[in-house]
C-alpha cells in the first residue's frame, strides 16, 4: 500500500507506514495501544490513517529506542515536548549506563590482553593457573562501586597499563597464598610469610604508585568485601572461616615488615 491524499497531505495506512518505517504492523498496533503513536485520522470504516506528523513522531520514537530508552520513558518524554527536562533526565541516566558499558569493555579488553600474554608467553600457565586467571581477572571490578572503579582507573592510567595488568593477574594469587599461611597457622615472622607479605605490598604499591591514601582505601575495601572477593579467589573452597581473624593476621603480617 502507498501513501494517500496527494503530495501536500500524505496519509498512510498502517501497512504502508510499517513498510516505510521498516517495522511490523503489530508494533504499530502496540504503540497505538500504549498511546505512543495514535493515528491522527480514521476512515469512515475505522481504518487507521497516519499523517506526516505521525511519521515524524514515529521517527522520534525509533531514535529514542536506539538510545536505549524504554517505551515508558519515551512516553514521558513525548508527553511534554516543550519541557526538555524529562528528556534530559533520561539521557543523563542513559549516558551513565553507556559510560559503565565503555568502562566494562575497556576492562574486558585489558583482561583479554593479559590472558593472551599468559598464553603466548615463553612460560605458559598450567591448567590450574589458567583457571585461576579466568576466574579472577575481573574480581576487583565486580566488587567496586562505579565511583571507586573510576577513581582507581584514573590512577591506573597515570601509572600505565602494565601496572593494572600486574594487579589483575598477580594479587589474587598472592591473596590466596596469604589465606594458605593463615589456615596453616604460620607465624607472621616466618621468612616465607614475610616474602608473601612483601609481595602483596609490592603489588599494591605498584598500582597505587606509592600513594598511602589509595593503599588505605584498598585495605578498607578488602575488609568490607573480603568474603565476596575470597569466594572468587578460592573457587570451591569454604570462606566462612575467613573473617576478621584473617584481616587481623594480614595486619600483623604488615607490622612484621615494619623493621625492614
Amino acid at each position: 500500500m502507498t501513501a494517500e491524499g496527494g503530495l501536500d497531505q500524505p496519509r498512510w495506512s498502517v501497512g504502508a507506514l510499517a513498510k516505510v518505517a521498516g517495522m511490523t504492523v503489530r508494533t504499530l498496533h502496540h504503540y497505538d495501544e500504549l498511546g505512543l503513536l495514535r493515528p491522527s485520522e480514521r476512515t469512515p470504516s475505522g481504518h487507521r490513517r497516519y499523517t506526516e506528523a505521525d511519521l515524524h513522531r514515529l521517527y522520534q520514537i525509533r531514535l529514542l529506542r536506539q538510545l536505549g530508552m524504554s517505551l515508558d520513558e519515551i512516553g514521558d518524554v513525548l508527553a511534554d515536548a516543550v519541557d526538555p527536562a524529562p528528556l534530559a533526565r533520561v539521557l543523563a541516566g542513559h549516558l551513565e549506563q553507556l559510560d559503565e558499558q565503555v568502562w566494562r569493555l575497556n576492562a574486558l579488553r585489558r583482561q583479554t590482553r593479559g590472558l593472551l600474554v599468559q598464553l603466548t608467553g615463553p612460560t605458559r600457565p598450567d591448567s590450574d593457573r589458567l583457571l585461576a586467571l579466568l576466574g579472577s581477572t575481573s574480581i576487583f571490578d565486580r566488587h567496586l562501586t562505579r565511583e571507586q572503579r573510576e577513581f582507581l582507573d584514573q590512577h591506573a592510567f597515570d601509572v600505565g597499563p602494565r601496572a593494572r595488568e600486574r594487579l589483575d593477574e598477580e594479587w589474587p594469587e598472592v591473596l590466596a597464598k596469604v589465606v594458605e599461611h593463615y589456615r596453616a597457622g604460620d607465624p607472621v615472622d616466618d621468612p616465607e610469610v614475610r616474602r608473601t607479605a612483601r609481595r602483596l605490598v609490592d603489588v599494591g604499591e605498584t598500582f597505587a604508585a606509592g600513594d598511602r591514601e589509595i593503599l588505605r582505601s584498598m585495605s578498607a575495601f578488602f575488609r568490607e568485601h573480603g568474603r565476596g572477593v575470597l569466594r572468587d579467589v578460592l573457587p570451591g573452597q569454604p570462606v566462612d572461616d575467613l573473617g576478621d581473624g584473617l584481616w587481623d593476621y594480614l595486619s600483623r603480617m604488615y607490622a612484621a615488615l615494619s623493621p625492614e
